[in-house]
């Protein structure tokens, strides 16, 4: 059954590849479009010639719609967009820096799966801090619209959510959706205003039990938020065409299920070494730089003590294992060694529990 969906996937990425979504939908589905949505989506498109990039989230509750809102504004902004070249089903830090460099000019980069790592928090902030330093070292040559798909908003970093996300798109049940904009007030805490939003909820919902408020009482409400900007309705993609959306993230699991494996599989004593080799590395070659600890230390956001401390575990393992810096072993090979011992310590720590079972 695995193989017949993979086989049935790759016959149709050979058909759709390179075919922009927009040429598959009916004609007149993206001018059906509320025309508010379809302004700030031409809005986003003159943007990005101006200030370089756009990041949008999008949230709501699991089978609201996420997903197809986010490809209809694909459609609307990069006239290219299309499932297999703009979507990226793998939401870790390597596969989003290789989809954003890869896509040209002012395209636009559907970040889908977002909400599968929100249980592995720092695999996440890892990516959000990717995509922060793409936008900050390489805006200039990859000019891009960026949303990304999660279910709650607070499940963004604080820093990434204030700063980065300028619209915030939530979709209050299947259908329809309510945009927010960042307030760009300099001296203000909190740009989204959460705390002053929901002390206006509890005000204009007392006395309202849960389950008597309305859609429509409930758009009402938002109207009244300070960053509320307007509400529209979202069309459903045609199914024979969404179907192809559904086969290539089918794919895509089979993919993750490996890399999920590899994550969970890496205990916590093999993560904190692999920090510890990635500080020595870069020490080393701040140090064949002529570095020295003080400037080390500005450069890596730590202690000049810290990188005392690490220079004299560097030099007691060169002691061990051989010469860092000479010829008998490469900065490569001497951390793959590294990597490797201390892989080896926890094989020795795991076997030592065996046996006294």
């Amino acid at each position: 059954m695995k193989d017949n969906i993979i086989q049935t996937t790759e016959n149709s990425l050979k058909y759709y590849s390179g075919i922009p979504l927009r040429k598959l939908l009916p004609k007149g589905f993206l001018s059906s479009f509320d025309s508010n949505f379809r302004q700030f989506c031409r809005g986003i498109r003159q943007n990005l010639r101006v200030q370089n990039y756009e990041i949008i989230a999008i949230t709501g509750y699991p089978g609201t719609g996420k997903s197809q809102l986010a490809s209809i504004m694909g459609c609307l902004i990069d006239e290219n967009y299309s499932f297999d070249t703009n979507i990226n089903f793998i939401p870790t830090s390597t596969e989003v820096e290789k989809d954003y460099l890869k896509l040209p000019l002012y395209s636009y980069l559907h970040i889908d799966e977002a909400s599968r790592s929100i249980h592995k928090h720092k695999w996440y902030e890892k990516t959000q801090q990717k995509l922060s330093t793409l936008y900050d070292t390489e805006r200039e040559n990859h000019c891009l619209c960026s949303t990304l798909i999660m279910p709650r908003f607070q499940n963004f970093t604080e820093n990434f959510r204030n700063f980065f996300i300028k619209y915030w798109i939530n979709i209050i049940c299947r259908g329809i959706a309510i945009v927010y904009k960042r307030d760009e007030d300099k001296d203000t805490k909190d740009p989204w205003n959460v705390d002053f939003n929901m002390k206006l909820k509890l005000k204009y919902w007392k006395g309202k039990r849960i389950f008597e408020r309305s859609i429509p009482d409930i758009i009402r409400m938002e109207q009244k938020t300070k960053n509320y900007w307007f509400y529209f309705k979202i069309p459903e993609i045609p199914k024979e065409i969404w179907l192809e959306y559904q086969k290539l993230k089918a794919q895509s699991r089979i993919a993750m299920k490996e890399s999920d494996i590899n994550l969970e599989t890496t205990s916590y004593k093999e993560r904190v070494n692999l920090i510890k080799i990635d500080r020595w590395k870069k020490i080393i070659e701040l140090r064949n730089q002529n570095k020295t600890y003080e400037q080390i230390a500005v450069l890596l956001n730590v202690s000049s003590s810290t990188i005392r401390k690490s220079m004299r575990e560097i030099e007691a393992y060169q002691g061990l294992k051989g010469d860092v810096y000479g010829s008998k072993l490469s900065q490569s090979d001497t951390f793959n060694n590294i990597y490797n011992q201390s892989k080896e310590d926890n094989l020795d720590e795991k076997r030592l529990l065996v046996d006294k079972i």
